[in-house]
């Protein structure tokens, strides 16, 4: 995308993250995505697109340890990534509304955030969108089906190794054809405005990084600690896709269970995991964030209004 902008946002331990922002800093909203595990922000690159076509100002982040994100001195974890996000947050739209989505992984770093740092989710009281995501720890095996059992089987085949042999597995990374998406290239530097694409995300990340984190991804838990998310009633909307093998069907409902005023949306037919991007399922999730913007910013504009109203 030739006008968006590259910039640093720097988090309390010294991670780096790369944010790209699209549309006008005058836009009224500020619509702020983040991205899955081993992906990077161009997971949003059709958002991107088209709510910045339309007026909206959108910012999105490589997670530390991620595309062109540096790691940091702490060790990758989701309540990290939490509190990432809410670094992000501060840097890039410190006042007016803004509009959160989160994909899988992204969607567990906003329900972290607003279980730890309940004060700005009340202060802020942002358009919340948790796509393809939940509120518990990710699992191997997504249902009952046969063939869930083969994809757990081949998803062990590497996380077991990954979170076990990280140093064997660098060994092998560093012979993988560069192209291959476990390839590990730490040398290789992103310097373009846009994101590198998702089959990058982890070329420069060290293999126990990547350990770390899924291990947090595995223990996680929000559970019981969103009162502050779900405060903001129908302004929080759930979407998956009906053929999602990660985040299964049932993890969307125990999601929405934790939070009972939220909008649960039918599932997205035909859609699979990466909803942002699916063939079939991104233009869903369009339009819920666009719908989204345009009410953040009548709720503005009626307070602007109400305000002046009280001054006179």
């Amino acid at each position: 995308m030739s006008n968006t902008k590259r910039s640093t946002v720097v988090t309390d331990d010294g991670a780096r993250l790369t944010v790209y922002t699209d549309g006008s800093s005058r836009a009224g909203v500020t619509v702020i995505l983040s991205h899955g595990f081993l992906m990077t922000a161009d997971a949003w690159r059709i958002q991107a697109r088209e709510l910045s076509a339309r007026g909206l100002r959108v910012v999105r982040y490589d997670q530390r340890a991620h595309g062109a994100s540096a790691a940091g001195e702490a060790a990758p974890t989701v309540d990290r990534l939490g509190a990432d996000l809410a670094a992000v947050i501060n840097a890039t739209a410190p006042g007016g509304p803004i509009v959160l989505a989160g994909h899988s992984m992204g969607g567990m770093a906003i329900l972290t955030m607003a279980s730890h740092r309940p004060e700005l989710i009340r202060s802020r009281r942002p358009r919340v969108a948790l796509v393809s995501t939940a509120c518990s720890r990710a699992q191997l095996v997504p249902g009952n089906h046969p063939l869930h059992w083969a994809k757990a089987a081949a998803r062990a085949s590497y996380s077991y190794p990954v979170c076990w042999l990280p140093p064997a597995a660098d060994v092998v990374r560093r012979r993988l054809p560069s192209r291959h998406p476990w390839a590990l290239r730490p040398d290789v530097q992103h310097h373009d405005t846009v994101p590198p694409p998702s089959r990058q995300a982890i070329r420069r990340t060290r293999t126990k990084q990547i350990a770390q984190l899924w291990k947090s991804l595995r223990t996680y838990t929000t559970a019981d600690r969103l009162h502050a998310l779900d405060e903001l009633a129908d302004q929080v909307e759930i979407l998956t896709g009906e053929l999602d093998d990660w985040i299964p069907l049932s993890q969307t409902r125990d999601l929405a269970q934790q939070l009972p005023n939220a909008r649960l949306h039918p599932p997205v037919l035909g859609a699979g995991h990466r909803l942002p991007s699916d063939r079939t399922g991104h233009a869903a999730v369009t339009e819920v964030l666009s719908r989204m913007a345009e009410a953040a910013l009548r709720g503005s504009e009626s307070e602007s209004t109400a305000a002046a109203g009280a001054r006179l």
